[in-house]
């Protein structure tokens, strides 16, 4: 049997070599590509709560700057008071100087209010991971590189902060999430961090 395509005669062997040859390609362009997410997805730093944060720690690192998500990050997302000891840390980050913004994409409602609350500038709907970091950069005045993003989530905070040339710093959230699909992202996430334990980006056994 011959297979004839614009023109070209191609015997089944020939279409064998080619498939393989495509296939290989593929496995090869993915695997590239995974290894890039992977590397896009991994935090700098994890931690377990924002006030292990210490000021010595960001300066030892280079960073002069701080972007903070909200929700979960900063006050519960089912919450309606911030905890003394993550007032006690913002009141250290401003002492010592280290400009910060809340970047969320929260309700301009509820980022209105805390921003007012802890007399921070803040942005609401931002549209993490693609939008928003470039304007809390230059709100805050620190290059990308000497600017840490912190907050809770991988698929928002982490990876559109590295998109941006910023470095991250991972959370643990402080709920397991009000939306249904931040349920699910947070199952997908911690999955992806498992590997934190073995000296790898993603464990896959």
């Amino acid at each position: 049997m011959v297979w004839r395509c614009v023109g070209f005669t191609f015997w089944p062997e020939q279409v064998f070599r080619l498939r393989l040859f495509v296939s290989n390609y593929l496995n090869v362009f993915g695997y590239i590509a995974r290894a890039k997410l992977e590397r896009m997805l991994l935090p700098d730093l994890m931690i377990g709560a924002l006030d292990e944060l210490k000021p010595d720690l960001l300066k030892a690192n280079g960073i002069k700057g701080l972007v903070l998500d909200l929700d979960d990050t900063l006050i519960a997302s089912n919450a309606s008071s911030l905890a003394d000891a993550y007032r006690l840390w913002l009141e250290l980050m401003k002492t010592e100087n280290i400009p910060l913004v809340i970047l969320s994409n929260g309700s301009p409602k509820r980022v209105r209010y805390w921003a007012q609350e802890l007399s921070l500038p803040a942005f609401a709907l931002s549209a993490k991971p693609f939008l928003g970091f470039n304007k809390a950069l230059r709100q805050i005045g620190t290059k990308a590189s000497e600017t840490a993003m912190i907050g809770d989530q991988l698929f928002t905070d982490i990876l559109g902060a590295k998109l941006a040339g910023m470095k991250t710093i991972l959370v643990q959230p402080l709920t397991p999430g009000q939306m249904l699909h931040t349920r699910f992202l947070r199952h997908i996430e911690s999955l992806l961090l498992k590997g934190g334990e073995h000296g790898r980006s993603f464990y896959r056994g």
